[in-house]
């Protein structure tokens, strides 16, 4: 009896260890290898977390087209309401205004989110998908995310459950989409 309660409760230890989502460490140097989905082209990228602290900025790379990077502002990071529309971003640094992030949301909404499952971005109503349909992973582990919608279907979002660094993993309906497959 003992031995079947031993392997009972291994047993339950390994599924709920197994289940467990994981929050990828995002800090100064973290390389996300994705691909970018514009006007129906997929290009590989990597985006590169250049700094963490203000001004934040987000190196990118795309073979045979250049490089550059979007740095924003504290109060981008903090407050900001809007993404930078982007489809074919200009080579070098790009300063975006201070209502405006790329890739992540700002800390505000991202607080909102955690509070009321759902936020507003850019005059698009977003809310948490119910039931979640799918599951994200990345290098191979099933990430914590919030897949959020839009109220007219046409946008939706899985952003990573971090309030430090809220950054979009995947999206579809944005000027250019993404789908971040691999963190290091």
């Amino acid at each position: 009896m003992k031995k079947i309660i031993a392997i009972c409760f291994c047993l339950a230890t390994f599924i709920g260890a197994r289940a467990q989502k994981t929050v990828p460490e995002i800090k100064a140097g973290t390389a996300m290898y994705a691909s970018a989905f514009v006007q129906g082209q997929e290009f590989p990228l990597l985006l590169t977390v250049k700094s963490i602290t203000a001004p934040v900025s987000i190196g990118w790379s795309v073979e045979g087209y250049g490089e550059g990077a979007f740095e924003m502002s504290v109060q981008s990071v903090e407050s900001g309401t809007q993404f930078l529309a982007v489809t074919q971003p200009a080579l070098g640094v790009t300063k975006l205004s201070d209502t405006e992030t790329f890739g992540i949301i700002s800390k505000a909404a991202f607080k909102t989110l955690s509070d009321t499952k759902a936020f507003t971005y850019g005059g698009a109503k977003f809310k948490v998908k119910s039931p979640e349909t799918g599951v994200v992973k990345i290098s191979g582990k099933e990430v914590d995310v919030f897949h959020v919608i839009s109220e007219d279907g046409k946008q939706e979002l899985w952003i990573l459950n971090n309030a430090a660094f809220p950054i979009i993993v995947q999206s579809i309906g944005q000027a250019t989409d993404i789908v971040i497959s691999e963190i290091k």
